[in-house]
């Protein structure tokens, strides 16, 4: 079970620093280099491949959890906390790349901009709750080793 526990960790990882990458480093660094259409553009090619990351990586994440859960050989709690974390960022990037995306690439392509500000920032909202569930997923996993539990 120490391996799932390692997969599930290195998964939600590096979903984070695709997350953070993307988030802080590319997007902004595109949206200011080069003309605001064509960066439009560009993140909106991005974002399919970025969706499928980080859905394979969380459900990776997510199922190594719920089997540490049910065969209970580590301890509940954190297996617990893995699986509803896991479950949540699973939830939330379904929701963003199912129905958010394609939502505000529709009014972007309509030119109505007040529905792509309304699809946009409901995407951002998901996306800050799906980092915040990334941090604590590993959080949670480091407390747990660092108490000496494994728990």
């Amino acid at each position: 079970m120490n391996l799932l526990r390692t997969l599930a960790v290195v998964c939600v990882a590096g979903w984070l620093g695709i997350m953070a990458f993307f988030s802080f480093a590319v997007a902004p660094v595109v949206f200011r280099a080069i003309d605001r259409a064509v960066a439009g553009q560009a993140v909106a090619a991005v974002l399919p491949r970025y969706f499928v990351w980080g859905l394979v990586l969380t459900a990776i994440a997510f199922v190594a959890s719920l089997i540490q859960l049910i065969a209970g050989t580590e301890g509940r709690l954190r297996p617990l906390i893995g699986a509803a974390l896991g479950g949540a960022m699973l939830a939330t990037l379904l929701w963003a790349s199912v129905v958010l995306v394609p939502r505000a690439e529709d009014a972007r392509r309509a030119r109505d901009d007040t529905a792509f500000a309304e699809a946009h920032r409901a995407s951002v909202r998901l996306n800050v709750v799906t980092l915040v569930a990334a941090v604590a997923f590993v959080a949670v996993d480091g407390v747990s080793r660092w108490r000496g539990r494994g728990q």
